[in-house]
């Protein structure tokens, strides 16, 4: 019978999918910067356009706002020097591979989850299946990816440990989503614009139809994520939410034709089998 958990999970895979689109975009783009600055305006547009749907929220789910907004600030700067010195399959990876383990040791201390041990080991799968993709070069530039990569993916398990308690005590999750994107969304176009001045105009004028794309699948993938952790274990949606590392690999192989070997397909193998055995024991 399809319950909340089966619901859950369902629209985590559908954002999962959605996240890795719109990080393609960030690294199709001639300008990273620019390219998220963009992406950025396309998501402030939408959620000033949903702003006379929803309530201002309670005092204390601002507090947890502007927290976020820190700290996805200094995710999506490291996210773009990340990009900047390596590929777009060894970086996502690692960016994705860290935040299931974190989020899954400390969400029994903020939300008092109390997992089993078959769902500890399936996140344990996903994670190690994403972090297998790690390249072995040892060249100064993978390096510092590697190193960029990794804070990015602290900074993601923060931010989802502190948009979780935000969805949970604001007045519904449209609310809290429409306030988030817009107060998240308007730090990457002010630093664009320091940095590239009138250029990322002219980008955005030449790029807009991607922007659009990625703003879109930007906005709803978060959303139904948030959503989702209304319904499931925080450390359960944010463990299933990283098969969109999987889609990436595809993506990765298909647009920017980076090779898909063997090592991807073993590691696509083992978060497949992670997520198999969380459903299971679900």
């Amino acid at each position: 019978m399809f319950n909340e958990t089966d619901l859950a999970t369902l629209l985590v895979l559908l954002s999962a999918l959605m996240h890795a689109a719109w990080n393609a975009v960030i690294k199709s783009g001639s300008d990273r910067l620019s390219s998220m600055a963009l992406v950025d305006g396309v998501a402030f547009c939408l959620s000033l356009a949903l702003l006379p749907l929803v309530s201002p929220p309670p005092l204390v789910v601002w507090g947890l706002i502007g927290l976020s907004v820190v700290v996805n600030t200094l995710y999506r700067l490291l996210l773009i020097r990340a990009y900047h010195y390596g590929d777009f399959g060894q970086v996502y990876p690692v960016v994705r591979g860290l935040p299931p383990l974190l989020v899954a040791l400390a969400a029994g201390l903020v939300f008092g989850e109390r997992l089993s041990g078959a769902m500890l080991l399936g996140i344990v799968l996903i994670s190690l299946g994403i972090l297998s993709l790690l390249s072995t070069r040892l060249e100064t530039n993978a390096l510092k990816a590697l190193g960029c990569a990794a804070l990015a993916g602290v900074g993601v398990a923060l931010y989802t440990l502190i948009d979780a308690q935000g969805v949970r005590r604001a007045d519904g999750v449209l609310q809290f989503v429409v306030y988030l994107t817009l107060m998240q969304s308007m730090t990457t176009p002010v630093i664009a614009w320091m940095r590239r001045g009138p250029l990322v105009l002219r980008f955005a004028r030449e790029n807009w139809r991607i922007g659009l794309f990625g703003g879109f699948n930007y906005c709803v993938a978060y959303g139904l994520v948030l959503y989702a952790m209304t319904l499931d274990a925080v450390a359960k949606v944010a463990a299933l939410r990283e098969s969109s590392v999987i889609i990436a690999a595809i993506i990765a192989s298909l647009v920017f034709k980076e090779p898909f070997g063997l090592r991807r397909i073993l590691a696509a193998c083992v978060v497949t089998a992670g997520i198999l055995l969380i459903k299971m024991v679900d």
